[in-house]
């Protein structure tokens, strides 16, 4: 299973999150606390949003723990919000195309998880995405699949409902094709300015997933939350609150609400 994080507030450099913290994104790429597999060196990813409409896009397929372009540039660039993503593949090949996040236009993605039985559900579930979108498709990952899928359901209108249809859709198409291996997922996608987060499996046993505050240069008050990660960064118990099975959240101005997901 993968690990990522999601952050939103006061600008900071990317290293804030990315090196500087006891448990960053970083070492969760060699030394994961609440994932079944310890490392995740089949690539990574970061988005970050500045003045422009769209995120810029870094990814590639070494170690995010061995790669010194990405410490480099997460010493040098500043941003309110962004998304970093350490990978460990489940199935599909170690590219580039399969790292995320995934971009369409203003419209940012990651994923930790999986569809059961991918391979054997591959075909008709990516039927149900919409000609235009499919055409975006640049990689394998039932990861993609989803965010073209969520899309094609509407994403920027509703992402709620059009994550939550994308899950459901999934879990039909595993039922009909009879697979036993469950369906986890733990999700975020952003428009530049909010942050949806969601977490769900079919077996109540979904990937970890936390919001908080850990500390950063922008000294940021402790009940700003500022980040949404798949483990604590901090050994501090105080800035972490653990996201509860089949639920979604919403950050928009460092203020966090909880939806239940109804599948």
């Amino acid at each position: 299973m993968c690990r990522w994080v999601a952050y939103a507030g006061p600008e900071i450099y990317l290293e804030d999150i990315l090196f500087n913290q006891s448990n960053s994104i970083a070492s969760q790429s060699y030394s994961a606390k609440e994932s079944v597999w310890t490392t995740n060196g089949d690539g990574f990813g970061v988005a970050w949003y500045t003045q422009r409409t769209t995120a810029g896009l870094f990814k590639d397929v070494l170690p995010a723990w061995n790669d010194n372009n990405l410490r480099s540039l997460a010493a040098h660039i500043r941003t309110h919000l962004f998304f970093a993503h350490v990978r460990a593949t489940t199935g599909s090949s170690i590219s580039r195309a399969n790292c995320h996040p995934f971009i369409w236009k203003n419209w940012t993605f990651m994923h930790n998880g999986q569809i059961g039985g991918w391979k054997t559900c591959r075909k008709e579930y990516e039927s149900h995405i919409s000609h235009d979108y499919f055409s975006l498709r640049d990689g394998s990952t039932d990861s993609e699949a989803i965010f073209l899928l969520a899309l094609t359901l509407g994403l920027p209108d509703n992402p709620i409902k059009a994550i939550t249809q994308a899950i459901e859709i999934a879990l039909q198409t595993m039922d009909k094709h009879q697979i036993q291996e469950p369906l986890r997922a733990s999700i975020a996608v952003s428009d530049g300015h909010s942050i949806w987060a969601f977490r769900y499996s079919n077996d109540a046993n979904s990937p970890s997933l936390y919001f908080g505050n850990p500390e950063t240069q922008a000294n940021t008050s402790n009940n700003l939350i500022t980040t949404i990660a798949s483990e604590p960064l901090d050994a501090e118990a105080q800035h972490w609150h653990k996201v509860e099975e089949a639920s979604a959240i919403v950050w928009n101005a460092a203020a966090v609400e909880q939806h239940a997901i109804r599948i």
